[in-house]
């Protein structure tokens, strides 16, 4: 299985639409319950310059993501991507074109409350557009999300976006780095930003210093003659005696204005040095210090260092030049299922992403040719250490598993090799490719034409030579040499699912093998009596099932993705992929059908298999 969903835990329109008399405003209201999410812009309605908003938040379970990484379900950082999906809502009203949607990490947290009015907006609770929970408001109306405006650019993105021409598109956005960092605060492993104002000399009247804390809130500071004091988001900052006086005087006041979510630290009363730490952990808290004051009085350090991010899901909304009514037009309305919707299929959802197929060519090893590229010419070599009913490691292995190729498989010579690397040597090293399944990559361009490996475990002990111990031996393969056609060939193969059964209940999870052969294959006497029909292992064949009753398509083939998902796997006994059965919706019937790839094209196989999920 390489694909697993996790569907949002929460999700709300947030909007400042205008009610029906055209003057009181939806900034109040919750629509939490519906199975509709909506993103829009009016421009105009109630007066020439009139602007109505909604977006769109939604979170997702991280923590479930953690789990399945820590138990193997789903692989480490690196192999796996994380796409938000959402699906468009077809309705009667206008539908926008030629729109950008982007999201944005939401930084603080929020209330999905049980609101169902979008018409009149009478719901009225949290969270909404002025709040994002009871009692609490959003620092900025319409949510807290990061933005370039007052976080430093980090390794990871602070926006991504997706352009909709016919406005009907679903949401496919790969936000991997989010989820990255995400798993990173789940697992105790982020870090707050950390920043620094040092002054040098006594600051002048009218200097001022902004700052930002990790949820966006703006904090200006500005140096006068008169009373310290607080207006707003403004301290008035008296310039004291002396730089110490001030920057003491600054120190008290960011701790007030900010209500302790900037810690400030100031060691010493007589210290010109203040150092500031984000009181949360994230790469949001990377943001930015402004200060009027020339370089020859003061010392302004960014907030960085900052690592993580606390999982409050992600606000989808227009563009800003879609969405601030620049255009002078409306962009009205764009329509979502929501979590609460009753389709099974269209919640939105983070899909986990990754390839998982397995490419062992014990059943054709092809002898290395210089009319093909070097990765063409390299073979791989599995062995399954299975004790038992369960698959286990080799104990004491490591990187000390080497295999050699032997002329005989009670012993003979032992051939050259070369390795993934180009290095020709006597023996490969192998690799853990997954729980006691171990993997040997080599090319061969000798003269035999059958080969048995052997597996070693390889001891360098100190002050002696390096002792081998003899493991197992393979079953050995043949070595083929790829044959050239005079015309052009075009693939033709006959498909099979094997242990297919005609149901399955929503909780099975189920290996499918797929038994593939070249069409044009005529049995010998030899075949006939032995029953056997040869294995012709297609190397990229994709799968794709789809729902019969509306030919949806649950897994797509994944030709286009750069995890491709779909990709089956092959052994010597044929192909074989895993599908988990809560991908699919119960008392459905479903169908599976195969594409491989042929050079730069992409044939679909005739054959159709059809099964059902039961409750």
């Amino acid at each position: 299985m390489s694909i697993k969903r996790y569907n949002s835990n929460k999700d709300n329109t947030i909007a400042n639409a205008l009610r029906e008399n055209l003057s009181a405003r939806s900034k109040q209201a919750n629509m939490g319950a519906s199975d509709i999410l909506e993103l829009f812009s009016i421009f105009g309605q109630a007066s020439s310059s009139s602007l109505e908003k909604a977006r769109i938040i939604l979170e997702f379970p991280v923590s479930d993501i953690n789990l399945d990484r820590q138990s193997g379900i789903i692989p480490d950082s690196g192999s796996i991507d994380y796409v938000l999906k959402m699906c468009n809502t077809p309705h009667g009203q206008t539908t926008p074109e030629n729109f950008t949607v982007v999201v944005h990490p939401v930084v603080q947290p929020w209330s999905e409350g049980d609101g169902l009015d979008m018409e009149s907006y009478l719901d009225l609770e949290a969270s909404n557009w002025a709040s994002a929970s009871e009692g609490v408001a959003w620092h900025s109306a319409g949510s807290d999300f990061v933005t370039s405006s007052y976080v430093r650019q980090v390794d990871v993105p602070l926006v991504y976006t997706q352009d909709l021409k016919k406005g009907t598109e679903n949401i496919s956005i790969k936000i991997t780095p989010w989820v990255e960092e995400w798993l990173k605060h789940e697992n105790g492993a982020s870090l707050p930003g950390s920043g620094s104002i040092s002054l040098s000399q006594k600051p002048e009247k009218d200097d001022v210093i902004k700052i930002y804390s990790h949820e966006g809130q703006e904090g200006i500071f500005k140096f006068i003659t008169g009373s310290s004091h607080i207006v707003g988001n403004i301290a008035y900052i008296n310039t004291g005696s002396s730089a110490a006086e001030a920057i003491s005087d600054l120190e008290g006041h960011i701790d007030i204005l900010f209500n302790n979510k900037i810690i400030s630290n100031l060691n010493d009363p007589a210290d010109q040095h203040l150092a500031l730490t984000q009181s949360q952990a994230g790469f949001h808290g990377n943001t930015l210090i402004s200060s009027s004051i020339p370089s020859s009085r003061s010392t302004i350090v960014n907030f960085s260092g900052g690592v993580g991010l606390p999982n409050y899901g992600v606000v989808l909304k227009l563009r800003d030049d879609f969405e601030d009514g620049s255009k002078k037009r409306s962009y009205y309305t764009k329509k979502f299922y929501s979590k609460s919707s009753h389709e099974f299929f269209l919640k939105p959802k983070i899909e986990a992403q990754w390839d998982s197929s397995r490419k062992d060519d014990r059943n054709y090893v092809i002898k290395s040719s210089s009319l093909a590229p070097s990765s063409e010419n390299l073979n791989n070599v599995f062995h399954y250490n299975r004790f038992g009913a369960s698959m286990v490691d080799i104990p004491n292995t490591g990187s000390n598993l080497i295999v050699r190729f032997l002329t005989s498989s009670s012993g003979g010579d032992s051939v050259g090799v070369v390795t993934s690397t180009g290095v020709e040597q006597n023996h490969i090293t192998a690799s853990r490719d997954s729980l006691g399944t171990y993997k040997a990559i080599f090319a061969y361009s000798g003269s035999e034409s059958q080969l048995y490996d052997v597996w070693y475990r390889s001891v360098n002990a100190p002050g002696q030579n390096i002792v081998e111990t003899g493991l197992f031996t393979g079953s050995g393969f043949s070595v083929y040499e790829d044959k050239l056609d005079n015309y052009h060939v075009v693939p033709s193969y006959v498909v099979n699912v094997t242990n297919l059964k005609k149901s399955y209940l929503q909780e099975e999870k189920t290996t499918l093998r797929v038994y593939t052969r070249d069409k044009n294959w005529q049995p010998n006497i030899y075949t006939k009596a032995n029953n056997e029909a040869p294995v012709n292992n297609i190397k990229n064949l994709f799968y794709k099932v789809v729902r019969l009753s509306d030919r949806y398509e649950v897994i797509p083939y994944s030709t286009g993705s750069n995890r491709q998902y779909s990709l089956t796997s092959y052994d010597s006994q044929g192909s074989y992929f895993d599908l988990d059965m809560k991908l699919l919706e119960k008392n459905d019937a479903y169908e599976i059908s195969f594409l491989f790839k042929d050079g730069p094209n992409y044939l679909e196989l005739p054959e159709k298999f059809k099964f059902r999920v039961d409750p």
